[in-house]
């Protein structure tokens, strides 16, 4: 009798422990992935084959991207490195803007003095304001002026840190220093094949590899630099004059297609032997903005490819891409069944997202508006994240949304289970 008792107190357990166990594993919402749009965008443009451009670009590596996104619209050998002359100068413009004030005093070193052309000729010794050694370097393109501004900068980050022995470092350790900026910022920017060695873009080779970067690298570091309205000021700037302590300057911007195309709103030349003739520009009207870089467009007596490149890139751009409402702010995503131990619970997921979400987008492009729902494996309170609305063009994503709970998700516990376990063996 006791055997069997034992038994049947055995038989119980089993049973309680195999609805629990079933019980639990039933109760979680696990991840899922599901499509809620998939649509071409082919309302009101003007594309046609008739209007394409002829791609048999000058420029020997290219890119055109959207410059609210840095989405890739169109590239040439856009990921290969190269060297890219004075278009470098970009990035010494924004890392000194950025992180100096525009009186600090620069003085004229050695090292600087002896920068090969094309310079503005400061004497050593020669001291002059930062902003106008920016205009010096964005309009005309000096390679002395871009020293000057490296070592100058360079020296004022490394007092404001408060390193004590700042005379031990050499002109040539300012400007490295300096570079070793511009390196971080364009790993921060993404731009994983740019490579800086010198500040004024001059080819230069080391241990690392050469001073280069890719067409999409540039183009991705010109769409943050246009972020800031004084790096737009200067390279706007058609003409200036300033003064430093020994001689007065005039320098005239040799970005001629400010001129040559509507809505340019920067730009920057460069060339060297091993680059050839470079540009990287922006443009932007209304509600667009393209930034497309066109770099080994050709070598001397082709100075203008570069520009018929630009031309051409620009052309496509404004001809065939529209801006398009992908994903609204006021989207309701669908709700979905969450199932707690034996009872269903229905949760209406809201978007974080204080902004609606354009692209710049074609006739061939197709978009796909992809939701995932994360397993739920512990307690979830409103506002909490819950899964991603993730977009994808032509299969690539762009962008990931949160998706927030709108109420509180329980996970039962085993004193949830043990009752329901024994309300069912016993009713």
């Amino acid at each position: 009798m006791k055997l069997k008792s034992t038994n049947l107190i055995l038989y119980i357990a089993l049973i309680i422990t195999f609805l629990f166990s079933t019980l639990y594993s039933n109760s979680k919402v696990y991840g899922k992935t599901y499509y809620v749009n998939s649509a071409l965008f082919n309302d009101n443009l003007i594309f046609s084959a008739s209007n394409m451009p002829d791609f048999s670009l000058y420029a020997r590596y290219a890119a055109l991207i959207d410059g609210d996104n840095n989405r890739l619209l169109f590239g040439k050998n856009e990921d290969t490195k190269v060297p890219m002359a004075s278009t470098t100068k970009i990035m010494t413009c924004i890392i000194a803007l950025e992180n100096a004030p525009d009186n600090l005093c620069c003085t004229t070193s050695a090292l600087a003095s002896s920068t090969p052309e094309v310079k503005l000729f400061a004497k050593e010794g020669e001291k002059f304001k930062l902003i106008d050694m920016l205009y010096s370097l964005m309009l005309k393109s000096h390679n002395d002026t871009a020293v000057i501004i490296a070592e100058n900068v360079a020296k004022y980050i490394l007092t404001e840190k408060n390193i004590i022995n700042i005379s031990d470092y050499s002109s040539n350790d300012l400007v490295k220093y300096f570079v070793g900026l511009m390196n971080n910022k364009a790993k921060d920017l993404g731009c994983t094949s740019t490579y800086f060695i010198t500040p004024n873009g001059l080819d230069a080779k080391d241990d690392n590899g050469i001073h280069s970067t890719t067409a999409y690298d540039l183009c991705k570091i010109m769409a943050y630099c246009i972020k800031n309205d004084r790096f737009l000021k200067i390279t706007q700037t058609n003409e200036y004059s300033f003064n430093s302590d020994k001689s007065s300057y005039t320098v005239t911007n040799a970005n001629a297609f400010l001129n040559m195309y509507p809505d340019i709103i920067s730009g920057k030349t460069g060339f060297t032997c091993d680059a050839g003739y470079c540009y990287v520009c922006a443009y932007k009207d209304n509600d667009r903005t393209f930034i497309c870089a066109v770099l080994a467009s050709g070598w001397p007596n082709n100075k203008t490819y570069k520009w018929k490149d630009t031309k051409k890139l620009l052309d496509y751009a404004r001809n065939n891409y529209k801006k398009t409402l992908v994903l609204s702010k006021e989207d309701i995503p669908d709700s979905f069944i969450y199932s707690y131990g034996y009872e269903n619970k229905y949760v209406h997921p809201g978007l974080d997202l204080n902004k609606d979400i354009y692209y710049e987008l074609c006739e061939n492009d197709k978009v796909n508006i992809l939701y995932t729902i994360n397993p739920v494996l512990s307690d979830i309170y409103p506002g909490d994240v819950i899964g991603q609305v993730n977009i994808f063009i032509n299969d690539y994503l762009y962008e990931s949304v949160p998706l927030l709970s709108d109420t509180y998700i329980g996970t039962p516990g085993y004193t949830y289970y043990i009752k329901y376990c024994f309300s069912r063996l016993f009713s």
